[in-house]
């Protein structure tokens, strides 16, 4: 059975807002992760700091990338190939311009998945991990109407991870629409592709 992208989010959600109930297999499995794992038996502070490490990468340039067709001739047919779009991240160094540059290669499909691999490895990595990509790096969006289209329009970031945000590198003044919505920023620095 395939579950609607509406499910999948109260699954998603259910399983990570809150830690195992008392006497249930979860409670169990997550006791047995904490005494096996070698890393979730560092002590937290050692964790934070190789968290930080792994996930503080510089800043996270967001990008959208149309769907598109392709025809192909194939035996005198004529076929047609979907080209996937959609949102996706690149990574860049902190100070480096987002505007400026090569764009990602039009004919790689973007990524599908998460922010990071280790989030989704348990639940407790979730709950120790989950904002550290959001609060460690910078963030940019490709143009102010991908911020406006992922931020505010299509709401791709819960309220925790968008309030996580602390720097944002725009390209222009941020509508009060989108300064509303990411309500954690500290820093918002102007920049242009110049």
């Amino acid at each position: 059975m395939q579950l609607n992208k509406e499910r999948q989010r109260k699954i998603r959600n259910t399983l990570h807002r809150s830690l195992p109930r008392e006497n249930t297999p979860e409670l169990a499995l997550w006791t047995r992760n904490q005494q096996l794992s070698p890393l979730l038996r560092l002590p937290p502070e050692l964790r934070n700091q190789i968290f930080e490490i792994v996930l503080a990468v510089g800043q996270i340039n967001v990008c959208f990338k149309k769907w598109g067709r392709r025809v192909q001739i194939k035996n005198g047919q004529r076929c047609y190939e979907t080209i996937t779009g959609g949102f996706y991240c690149r990574i860049l160094g902190r100070d480096e311009n987002p505007w400026l540059g090569q764009k990602a290669d039009a004919t790689e499909p973007p990524p599908r998945r998460g922010m990071t691999l280790l989030s989704p490895v348990c639940r407790q990595l979730y709950h120790e991990t989950v904002l550290l990509p959001f609060r460690l790096n910078v963030w940019s969006f490709e143009s102010m109407h991908v911020l406006d289209r992922f931020a505010v329009k299509e709401k791709r970031l819960p309220r925790a991870h968008r309030r996580a945000i602390r720097l944002l590198y725009a390209q222009a003044l941020l509508p009060k629409s989108a300064m509303k919505y990411l309500g954690g920023l500290k820093v918002v620095v102007l920049g242009t592709g110049s």
